[in-house]
């Protein structure tokens, strides 16, 4: 195998070819080990990177499964995770200068399920600094850069994990998304990213203060559809480290991967949703719908009331409940935040406690709103976010969308998160896949949101889309660089 085949390389056509013995972990993981080298300094995906603990589990994966022992799909798959989940003596930053030197002594659940599974770990993905932004420009460990122009922002706070497996650097990542952190980096690369239901996921050893304990989420990022379906299987289900792990069952998620989807019926929330889209988006979302409603699925416009409360819902709740994870580095090391973090968490101090109550009480409301709609519909999808902005753009608060100017916020928030914070208020399964490019030649991602557990239909919707769409055939080029 060549170091270009990596580009097109899938878990699911890997697996099959480790198993036999076609292809060799050892192998694999030296041409990943070798493209990072090539092309980190110019991503700067990684803030670390584990070449010889890597190498060394390659070895040993070849030899388990050469006797026999294949643990599972993922034995011997390189991947990457990001730096916010605790992983046993390997720094793990958070993406900050705080936490810059702490190497915990155990491992998240997730990374431990992913160990137990076999996989190959790469190294730590970059972040934006405590997983609190968008765009991954981190004040401390340098920006990473969108493998589609590397003038461009990955999106974030997952935007090193984005940014690795968009540019075959690692066959797939590990995130958080507790605003939209894995799905919008998905739709800015143009690669699938997954955020399963609240609770699906155990969220033990996720640094505190890099996700709000009721919206936040760990999420898979990977190529394909297929291949995200494969990562879930292995790190879903109860966690009883994690209070707020779901007990429910969980299924073969790849199960439904391919199987027709013509007798399900998809619902549009056009009154929030439409103003949100710029440029060429408008379009390319309209034509993911054509594409869905040719393999059958039937669509239907949605009321849901509350639904311009969303934003401002995510925002009491997520700050309120983050602020409580940084009182000690607040108190003993304010200097080494961000400035604008900073004053963002002194914001969130003066939050009053009724406006957390009343927040809540929205939430339910929403809640109660999104029960009533999918029982109409099996799928929700909505357009995931603006394409991704030049890094100089983010500075002046101002993109170019196909030659429409547009505000990196508005009084709600960030413009890409206002797509997708509504499904962490509500804890609702949601997916990007990749639905077109713009005429700058960005991707745009298309999201498909699933009733709460029923991830396999997500799964099933958007492995359908993209099979039909074809979009996930198209790579980044970087042959140049390095």
């Amino acid at each position: 195998m060549t170091e270009s085949e990596l580009e097109n390389l899938t878990i699911a056509e890997s697996s099959e070819r480790i198993k036999s013995g076609e292809l060799s972990p050892v192998e694999l993981t030296d041409l990943f080990l070798q493209r990072i080298a090539r092309l980190n300094r110019s991503v700067n995906a990684y803030t670390t990177v584990l070449a010889d603990s890597a190498r060394a589990e390659a070895k040993v994966a070849e030899q388990e499964i050469r006797s026999g022992n294949y643990r599972s799909v993922l034995h011997g798959i390189p991947i990457s995770i990001k730096d916010n989940l605790a992983t046993i003596g390997v720094p793990t930053t958070g993406g900050s200068k705080i936490l810059a030197d702490w190497k915990p002594d155990f491992d998240a659940t997730v990374v431990a399920k992913l160990k137990a599974a076999g996989v190959i770990t790469l190294g730590k993905t970059n972040m934006h600094e405590w997983a609190l932004g968008g765009t991954t420009i981190n004040p401390f460990f340098g920006t990473t850069r969108n493998p589609w122009d590397l003038a461009r922002v990955p999106g974030g706070s997952s935007g090193g994990s984005a940014a690795a497996v968009a540019a075959a650097m690692c066959l797939a990542s590990i995130g958080t998304d507790s605003a939209g952190s894995v799905r919008n980096p998905a739709a800015m690369c143009g690669i699938v990213g997954l955020k399963p239901t609240y609770g699906r996921v155990s969220c033990f050893g996720g640094v505190p203060g890099t996700g709000a304990y009721s919206t936040n989420h760990f999420g898979v990022l990977t190529r394909t559809v297929k291949d995200c379906a494969l990562v879930l299987q292995e790190i879903a289900g109860y966690d009883p480290k994690d209070p707020l792990s779901a007990a429910e069952p969980t299924d073969v998620y790849s199960a439904k991967i391919g199987r027709e989807i013509g007798y399900l019926k998809a619902g549009l929330i056009g009154s929030y949703y439409d103003k949100l889209m710029f440029g060429k988006v408008e379009q390319i979302f309209a034509a993911a719908l054509r594409q869905l409603e040719l393999l059958g699925i039937k669509t239907e416009q949605l009321s849901i009331p509350h639904m311009d409360l969303a934003p401002a819902v995510h925002t009491v709740v997520s700050r309120a409940e983050l602020v409580s994870d940084h009182d000690h580095y607040l108190r003993t090391r304010a200097r080494d935040y961000s400035p604008e973090l900073l004053y963002r968490h002194i914001h969130a101090l003066m939050f009053p406690a009724g406006s957390y109550v009343t927040a809540q009480r929205v939430r339910r409301l929403l809640a109660e709103e999104f029960e009533r709609a999918f029982e109409r519909v099996d799928v929700i999808v909505t357009p995931v976010s603006i394409p991704a902005p030049k890094i100089e753009e983010c500075g002046r608060g101002v993109t170019d969308v196909d030659g429409e100017k547009v505000s990196l916020r508005d009084a709600r928030g960030s413009t890409w998160g206002l797509s997708t914070v509504p499904f962490n208020v509500t804890g609702h399964p949601a997916i990007s896949v990749c639905c077109g490019f713009t005429g700058a030649g960005q991707p745009v991602g298309l999201q498909i949101v699933g009733r709460p557990f029923e991830e396999s239909t997500v799964l099933q919707v958007a492995a359908r889309y993209e099979e039909a769409a074809g979009w996930y055939r198209r790579k980044p080029q970087l042959s140049g660089i390095g």
